[in-house]
């Protein structure tokens, strides 16, 4: 994921097309206690429309003056910092008590940079740098493609391995670079109404998701607008051809031994991050059982979490269970999620 620039790609795209002009605000830097973490965007078109945040609304009024203005021609690219507000009809800044160091810029339609973010697979890493001074120029750096100055060259490695942003400072100055890095991949096995939901709620949070389910009366597509792709094939091929790799999260919610066992044969043997399997103590030993059964050692079978979802929320419709399954999802992209069965569930 880039940093945030997705949240306002699409908008800015959109203004693009009809000839607007905009500019953007990028959370570079934060200390201390700060709602949004470096790499979110704020940008804002001519007539004041806006898309995306770099708080949660302590300082955007007064960014989307400064981006106005700069549109009008006041002023350069700069660096603007907001503190801790203490009295707020006073003072702009940020009431949780951090700081924040926001670059400010125009956007320009034109810029080759701009173009490749515009043009890249989902599924394409790279990183974005942009010049913190003088006209703030960005470079995309797609995988093989060096570096505008070569001292950049080793933090720019580091970066690539650990994701996220950074400053990275050369003889021409600061510039702030994002890690690209592809959305995670949910691979939904079984078309059910938990399925529907599921797939919705992933998608807003940041997931890539695809169903899979051969059953093309269940697996329509209509039904999941928000899923990359519709798989009609049996599971083991079917994960296999949505791109099931060890990268990728598995949740299998067809409660039909037919799909289940092979869906988690597969993710098994693919050693995905996550793998989720619904329904009782009884379903999950059941499969269990047959896993086992085919030579699958007990500890890999106990990879399985099962039954899918937070207990502690308590859900019992398919869109309360589609949260449960949600957020535990959650948990394992950001390393909050203990073994199964160890972190409390």
């Amino acid at each position: 994921m880039m940093g945030r620039m997705k949240d306002v790609v699409k908008a800015i795209q959109a203004w693009d097309e009809a000839g607007l002009r905009s500019a953007e605000a990028v959370l570079v830097g934060a200390q201390h206690s700060s709602p949004r973490q470096p790499g979110a965007r704020l940008a804002v078109n001519e007539k004041g429309e806006a898309a995306g945040a770099v708080s949660m609304g302590c300082v955007e009024s007064d960014l989307r003056e400064h981006l106005m203005a700069l549109m009008r021609g006041e002023g350069e690219a700069r660096m603007l910092h907001y503190g801790a507000a203490f009295a707020a009809a006073l003072e702009v800044g940020l009431s949780c008590g951090g700081e924040i160091d926001v670059w400010i810029r125009k956007h320009d339609p034109k810029a080759e940079a701009w173009r490749a973010v515009c043009a890249r697979k989902p599924d394409e890493p790279g990183i974005l740098l942009t010049r913190l001074g003088g006209n703030s120029e960005q470079v995309f750096l797609c995988e093989g493609k060096a570096p505008p100055e070569p001292e950049m060259s080793v933090a720019l490695d580091k970066l690539r391995v650990r994701g996220g942003t950074g400053k990275v400072v050369s003889p021409r100055g600061d510039w702030f670079a994002e890690a690209i890095t592809p959305d995670p991949l949910l691979l939904i096995v079984g078309a059910s109404p938990i399925a529907v939901e599921l797939c919705a709620m992933a998608a807003r949070t940041g997931f890539r998701v695809s169903i899979v389910d051969p059953r093309r009366d269940f697996a329509r597509a209509e039904l999941f607008p928000a899923a990359e792709r519709v798989v009609h094939q049996w599971p083991e091929e079917g994960l296999a051809a949505a791109g099931l790799d060890a990268h990728g999260y598995v949740a299998v919610v067809a409660h039909d031994a037919k799909l289940d066992v092979p869906a988690l044969r597969a993710s098994l043997r693919a050693k995905c991050r996550y793998i989720g399997l619904l329904g009782s103590a009884g379903t999950q030993a059941d499969r269990r059982t047959a896993l086992e059964a085919e030579g699958f050692p007990p500890a890999e079978v106990g990879r399985i979490r099962g039954p899918i979802g937070l207990k502690t929320l308590g859900g019992t419709e398919p869109a309360e269970i589609a949260v449960s399954i949600l957020a535990e999802l959650i948990m394992a992209r950001r390393g909050r999620l203990g073994a199964a069965g160890k972190e409390g569930r």
